[in-house]
């Protein structure tokens, strides 16, 4: 028996309606994506990159699990990545990694990828300021009342940036021979017009102990703990009155290496270079008085756990904090801290890029892999008009801990191969994949045949605006010298850099 016409069209319709709601229901769910589901790309990212999560990818993976720890722990599928402490547990993370899409089939396939997770969880916890101002007699004419505030702003913005992300948390002290409590509140300490009429109460004046001083805030710097050391890093320790300046400073090196060696795999530091106005009293290496009135520099020496230090560089919180180049009168910075594993950054070939001269393409065997960066180029060609050949390639910069100026400086990368490629220059640039720099490869004469290029970043001590704000007579006082900051510091290099490494890392380009 047929059905009626009317209740024919009455089921397709139904079941038309159906389907379009099932459509409408699956294109909401593709478009809204949770947590759980950023997580799993950001895994699978990671693994589709080199088929390894390194520990800064791990650390990345912690930080957006302690960011969005509150979803992902009402979600079944992931709330036992976060433990009872409340911070990532490393071996539930490492099941869920190993239960990722990405991951099973890359095992499947029989390269089951590597996961290092070494270093501690990402803690929950903001990060707490503890600030050591140095009160030797050097030091007070940096905050005079007749003075442009300068120094007192500089140090008003870091400790209104840390108190808006950890309010009443902040701990001030006095540094000399010795450590003291400040004895102000935040609040107080912006109210006072001078901020060395209180500090100059407290301990020693007449010289700093920086052996002691280091030593005591690296000891003491744990946890969520940020410490900040505000000086002129003017060694002048009265137990080596007598000696030569070049005996001074070699002994201020000496002393710097042994107190920083314990911990360069735990703590690093970050030195800022800031100037202020000064009136005062100045006092040389030997202690001789002279007057002067002008600006000076001093620094500020961050110092904290690895893992703290990286969420102050990384952690959307700290983004107001980290602006170091907003700070009053700042001039450059430098970072010390080693690495327990060198990381190559994430880099590729921009094929099509404006700015490449010559003609190339990607290789066919990259190509046909699906490989997410470009390293192999193939039918290289140079320029009609003037045989040359630019290739540019993109690479990711965040996470070296390097001044901008460093980094946009073209004569500080090297590139061996035959075809004498140079940078010729380094361009901030906003790509995919995280990638922030683009070097420019030239060369006037490219070579044919197969062949690699060799891309490398130097390390190397002092970077320039140490060497040139270093001296080692500091009489008369100037502007923009510092006796023995080179001699100092150089101490603290050779405790992160033991071996002397030459390098931060070595990228490679194919072509035929």
């Amino acid at each position: 028996m047929a059905f009626p016409i009317t209740k024919t069209l009455f089921m397709i319709r139904t079941r038309l309606c159906q389907l379009l709601f099932m459509a409408a229901s699956v294109g909401w769910l593709t478009s809204c994506s949770s947590p759980a589901d950023d997580l799993d790309s950001q895994i699978s990212d990671a693994l589709s990159n080199d088929n390894a999560i390194d520990a800064s990818e791990a650390q990345a993976i912690r930080s957006f699990i302690a960011k969005e720890k509150d979803d992902l722990a009402e979600n079944k599928k992931t709330t036992k990545l976060i433990g009872s402490d409340g911070n990532v547990d490393n071996a539930a993370l490492l099941k869920y990694i190993q239960r990722n899409m990405t991951y099973r089939k890359l095992a499947k396939e029989g390269d089951a990828p590597t996961v290092s997770l070494a270093g501690a969880t990402t803690s929950t916890k903001a990060l707490r300021l503890k600030l050591y101002l140095e009160a030797s007699a050097s030091m007070f004419p940096y905050d005079t009342p007749g003075g442009t505030g300068s120094f007192k702003r500089a140090l008003n913005d870091v400790l209104t940036g840390f108190d808006a992300a950890n309010p009443n948390q902040a701990k001030l002290y006095v540094v000399n021979t010795e450590v003291n409590d400040l004895g102000l509140s935040l609040s107080q300490f912006f109210k006072e017009k001078n901020i060395f009429t209180v500090a100059k109460t407290k301990g020693k004046t007449t010289s700093t102990d920086f052996e002691e001083i280091f030593r005591r805030i690296l000891s003491e710097t744990s946890g969520d703990d940020m410490s900040v050391l505000v000086s002129d890093l003017i060694y002048s320790d009265p137990k080596l009155t007598g000696m030569s300046a070049q005996k001074t400073l070699d002994a201020a090196r000496s002393l710097l290496t042994t107190v920083f060696s314990p911990y360069t795999g735990t703590h690093s530091m970050l030195v800022l270079k800031l100037n202020a106005d000064f009136d005062g009293t100045y006092y040389s290496w030997n202690n001789a008085k002279h007057q002067y009135k002008g600006d000076r520099p001093y620094y500020l020496c961050l110092i904290g756990r690895n893992e703290a230090m990286q969420r102050l560089y990384t952690d959307p919180k700290y983004q107001p904090i980290r602006r170091f180049d907003e700070l009053s009168s700042f001039e450059n910075s430098w970072f010390f801290g080693r690495d327990t594993k060198k990381e190559t950054p994430f880099y590729t070939i921009l094929v099509t890029d404006p700015a490449r001269k010559g003609r190339f393409k990607r290789a066919k065997e990259e190509v046909r892999e699906r490989v997410k960066a470009v390293h192999a180029l193939e039918d290289v060609q140079p320029d009609v008009a003037d045989k040359s050949l630019t290739v540019p390639v993109a690479v990711d910069l965040s996470a070296q801990r390097l001044p901008a100026s460093l980094l946009t400086d073209a004569s500080q990368y090297e590139v061996v191969g035959k075809d004498n490629f140079k940078v010729s220059a380094v361009q901030t640039y906003a790509g995919t994949n995280g990638t922030t720099h683009k070097l420019l490869l030239t060369t006037e004469r490219p070579a044919r045949g197969e062949r690699t290029a060799t891309i490398r970043l130097r390390r190397q001590f002092p970077p320039k605006w140490i060497a040139q704000t270093n001296t080692t007579n500091d009489i008369p006082p100037d502007a923009n010298s510092t006796f023995g900051l080179q001699n100092l510091l150089q101490g603290v290099e050779r405790a992160y850099n033991p071996n002397n490494e030459t390098e931060y890392f070595t990228l490679t380009i194919n072509l035929k």
